[in-house]
């Protein structure tokens, strides 16, 4: 079986390796071009943004000569977030749009991102189409273009102030951790528009994601004590994602978040279907405390891509992870950490509840997960004692908890997660499943 060059979201991996240089972006815009030819289309626009690592100009530049070489017209929006350029898409009536980024991943990876003309991420079979296209048309880079560059960064800016009262921050002392990525150069602007006394870190003066943004806010969490402030953000590389740290400094479970933004909308009538769709990593606890309260969790497979797809075809207009990507399709068709901020950051400080207090509701299950090396990934449904094993944990637990084991994707390994309601149960199943797996995988 062929390996994937497309992963969850896009492509992504060390730079200067065979898996991510300019030969493999100048093969990459070539393919969109043969792509968009094969679909009947000639001379279309498409638009490349990037966060700013130091191998995403040249990345860039190169994936552009390959959409060129079809009579493409490629477009450079310049050092923007992701939701920027999947916003530039749309207005701008371009066909496709590229983000050179690798997201939360260290300094030394890059990545490319796809975005259809609505803004989206492609849908699987696209993808699959333009990955066989790029495997049979490798190319070597032997030719550069000029790129024209478009503004769209105030442009985002404003319509995102839209959907929010004039001063709705007024007052509130928020710290933001930029991650040294993308948001440096839009979350301050449009946290301070709209009144907030904002203190910035790690914005733009270090290196992307070392140390800092969502994967690492340790810094945060202590600046917002120092400074008594109201309520800690941090973003990851590429602005699609955030954290938030509570005004005593604690770090909020992202499962707790998507509860929150669920009764936020419920509350104004904003809640489509009165469902929410996350993922199946998402804490049985967050579906039973929704369930209280009339809102039905449905589950997708992990990716923002697949809480759309699910979004979609349930009729539900928000859905997320509990990593920090949230999906509002009546703002933008994918993920926007900045517009999920000021959804949370107009709700806490200034004598109203702390975000703690506002998530407590949210009563996740305990938890055990983890991940075990296996000699080969024999389907798990051919292993007759894991079958019987997961039959009878289910019926031990009913609804009160679940077990989902799966295979990793990239490694060879299977991984186990276990909740329950009770704690020692959890240890008990976890312990039960765990002896079966070392036993038969």
């Amino acid at each position: 079986m062929k390996n994937k060059i497309f992963g969850t979201d896009g492509i992504r991996g060390p730079y200067g390796t065979e898996g991510m240089n300019e030969d493999l972006a100048y093969t990459l815009g070539f393919s969109l071009g043969k792509y968009l030819e094969e679909k009947g289309l000639n001379n279309e626009t498409i638009i490349l943004g990037r966060d700013p690592r130091e191998s995403g100009e040249s990345l860039q530049k190169a994936c552009a000569a390959g959409i060129h070489q079809f009579g493409h017209r490629p477009l450079d929006a310049g050092i923007i977030p992701t939701p920027a350029l999947a916003f530039g898409v749309k207005t701008l009536g371009c066909q496709m749009g590229v983000m050179v980024t690798a997201s939360h991943n260290p300094e030394a990876d890059n990545g490319l991102k796809l975005f259809s003309s609505a803004g989206a991420k492609l849908s699987i079979e696209e993808e699959s189409r333009i990955e066989d296209l790029l495997r049979s048309n490798r190319q070597v880079q032997s030719d550069s273009v000029d790129i024209k560059s478009v503004k769209i960064k105030d442009d985002y800016k404003n319509n995102l102030c839209g959907f929010f009262p004039d001063a709705i921050l007024e007052g509130k002392r928020i710290v933001l951790d930029a991650a040294n990525g993308a948001t440096s150069v839009t979350s301050p602007e449009v946290l301070t528009a709209l009144g907030a006394e904002v203190i910035s870190i790690h914005n733009g003066d270090g290196v992307i994601n070392s140390c800092c943004g969502s994967e690492a806010p340790n810094s945060l969490q202590e600046k917002v004590v120092d400074l008594k402030a109201d309520l800690g953000i941090a973003h990851d590389g590429d602005g699609d994602r955030v954290v938030f740290v509570d005004s005593s400094g604690k770090l909020i479970d992202g499962d707790k978040i998507l509860g929150l933004l669920a009764l936020l909308a419920y509350e104004k009538n904003n809640l489509k279907q009165k469902g929410f769709v996350a993922t199946v990593h998402s804490n049985s606890g967050l579906a039973a405390s929704l369930c209280s309260i009339g809102i039905k969790l449905h589950r997708a497979q992990v990716g923002d891509r697949n809480v759309a797809n699910v979004m979609e075809a349930t009729g539900c207009n928000w859905g997320g992870e509990s990593s920090g990507h949230v999906v509002a399709h009546d703002y933008l068709p994918t993920g926007d950490g900045l517009f999920t901020a000021l959804c949370i950051a107009s709700e806490v400080g200034q004598g109203q509840a702390s975000l703690q207090k506002l998530t407590d509701w949210v009563e996740l299950w305990p938890c055990r997960s983890d991940s075990f090396k296996v000699k080969e990934k024999i389907p798990l449904l051919n292993c007759s004692e894991i079958q019987n094993a997961l039959k009878k944990v289910e019926q031990d637990l009913a609804d009160n908890g679940r077990v989902l084991l799966r295979y990793s994707g990239t490694e060879p390994k299977i991984r186990l997660l276990v909740e329950a309601r009770n704690e020692n149960l959890a240890d008990e199943i976890f312990t039960y499943i765990v002896n079966i797996i070392q036993k038969t995988l």
